[in-house]
């Protein structure tokens, strides 16, 4: 009995100590990384004010229609943006100062209505929705590259806490009188860009940004077509389900709020989910995309058109999780393979605009048009409909976005430099990850390593850095770091490429393979 109440106490001390590790990792936060966070916060609320709100740039205009016509040239400025900036990666990787002129320009131009003179008063709409797109999208893959270099370990964190405190300003620019919206909107911009000026400034690691060649970045780059065309997919359903409710203040004066309440708790799930289980990976959410958003886009044909915001509200408040994964993984994605994240970053988003302009464009030729008479609605969300099913059936059930692959189904290593060391498939999945197991098992047996140098062994041997080995083992940084330098001594290796090496080219000899 004693010996049993000794092992209860020494359990309750671990678990103590454990908690106490937990907590203290907040500690050791860089305060420039939390600044970082909130000026990007105001980033994309400068964003989602543009496309969340019928007025659009609070122009007084007083026709909807031409609003929404507005809204359909903001995602083509985005997607020419987003182009332009891909295109010309290299050169912003050198002058980034270059996109910050640019997003702060391009604010003031498109935030400040009634300033422009009388005879530029027909081209300044044109010219505002033009500034807007080009802005948000160079302040947008400012700040992303900022999270992917000094988050790496907590992207998804940091992003999802971005989105959460991006709605709750949100609600100031709902809140206040609508003649000073857009100085609200006016100090989005101006606080993003002045606290991403001085984090330039006064944040030392602002001043080694990595600069990585095109072609190398490019060879790197594991996402395919297949999660293209899902953000594709997923930004087709946000814009068609969005243009409705654009013209739905009309007849329902909370619908700015409703929408605006709806994704801040879709946000908050989101952070929820990223700091405990992480489950709503891009794989769960395609199993319910389809009958999901079908549901929702297929009820607009059998109620009034009254009541047609509220699933347009379920359906946009669904969306937001694809376009929230899309974003998430192709971050994980440049911190996991080292690519140039401006580079990487537009070229994601160069999908997602192509799908918000599509959305857009089929919303209006279904809601505002008359193409195909009295049937126009029908067809387009039949369209719409068979779409999302033929791309659904055209994609299997496995994720495509790299590291969400279940444990065993690929053997697959990204090197320190972010290479594909190797990567095949083999004729069983347990098969390969029982063969991977015992080749770091004989080695840790070879070298003498202990049961704990052990377990960070099959880690490292996997591509996993210190972050992750301290948090999947629950042991503290200052711990991992020790366990890994414990085994490169013992090992003779200088490096996780080495190490990574050592494994692969490990010779099982016949009385280990059981």
């Amino acid at each position: 009995m004693e010996n049993v109440s000794t092992g209860q106490t020494r359990e309750y001390e671990q678990t103590k100590k454990k908690v106490r590790q937990k907590k203290n990792e907040w500690l050791f936060v860089n305060p420039y990384l939390i600044v970082g966070i909130v000026g990007a916060s105001f980033c994309f609320s400068w964003f989602f004010s543009i496309i969340l709100t019928p007025n659009f740039l609070y122009a007084d205009i007083g026709e909807t229609r031409l609003y929404q016509l507005l809204h359909i040239g903001f995602a083509g400025a985005l997607f020419a943006a987003y182009f332009a900036i891909w295109r010309l990666s290299g050169f912003f990787q050198v002058h980034r100062g270059a996109l910050l002129v640019l997003s702060l320009a391009c604010g003031l131009v498109s935030a400040v209505p009634g300033v422009w003179p009388s005879f530029l008063h027909d081209v300044a709409l044109p010219i505002r929705t033009a500034c807007a797109g080009a802005g948000v999208a160079s302040l947008a893959t400012l700040w992303i590259e900022f999270l992917c270099v000094h988050l790496k370990d907590q992207v998804r964190v940091a992003i999802a806490s971005i989105f959460v405190l991006s709605f709750v300003w949100y609600a100031g620019v709902l809140l206040v009188d609508v003649r000073f919206s857009p100085f609200v909107v006016l100090a989005f911009v101006l606080i993003s860009c002045l606290i991403y000026l001085f984090l330039r400034k006064r944040f030392a690691l602002m001043d080694t940004m990595p600069s990585i060649d095109a072609k190398e970045s490019d060879s790197r780059l594991l996402i395919t077509w297949k999660p293209s065309l899902l953000t594709v997919m997923g930004s087709v359903a946000q814009g068609f389900v969005l243009y409705w409710l654009l013209q739905a203040e009309s007849y329902v004066p909370v619908a700015s709020f409703l929408l605006g309440g709806g994704s801040l708790v879709v946000a908050l799930l989101l952070l929820i989910d990223s700091l405990k289980s992480f489950t709503i990976k891009e794989s769960f959410i395609r199993k319910l995309f389809l009958p999901v958003l079908a549901a929702c886009i297929l009820t607009l044909l059998f109620i009034p058109a009254e009541w047609r915001y509220v699933p347009c509200l379920l359906a946009f408040g669904f969306s937001l999780l694809p376009y929230s994964s899309a974003l998430f993984a192709t971050c994980e994605h440049i911190v996991r393979c080292d690519l140039s994240s401006i580079r990487a970053f537009s070229w994601a988003r160069l999908y997602a605009a192509i799908g918000l302009l599509l959305g857009l464009g089929a919303g209006w030729s279904a809601f505002s048009s008359e193409i195909f008479g009295d049937i126009t609605l029908p067809v387009f969300v039949v369209v719409i409909v068979m779409f999302f099913i033929l791309v659904s059936t055209t994609l299997s059930t496995k994720s495509y976005y790299p590291g969400e692959d279940e444990p065993g189904e690929r053997i697959a290593r990204i090197g320190g430099d972010g290479e594909i060391l190797f990567e095949h498939q083999v004729d069983s999945s347990g098969d390969g990850k029982k063969y991977f197991q015992q080749k770091c098992d004989a080695i840790a047996e070879k070298y003498g390593l202990t049961n704990r140098q052990t377990e960070v062994l099959h880690l490292l041997a996997k591509g996993r850095n210190a972050a992750y080995i301290q948090k999947q083992l629950v042991i503290s940084q200052h711990t991992a770091k020790a366990h890994i330098y414990s085994i490169y001594k013992k090992t003779e290796t200088h490096s996780q490429q080495d190490l990574m090496d050592l494994v692969e080219n490990y010779e099982l000899d016949e009385g280990s393979k059981r």
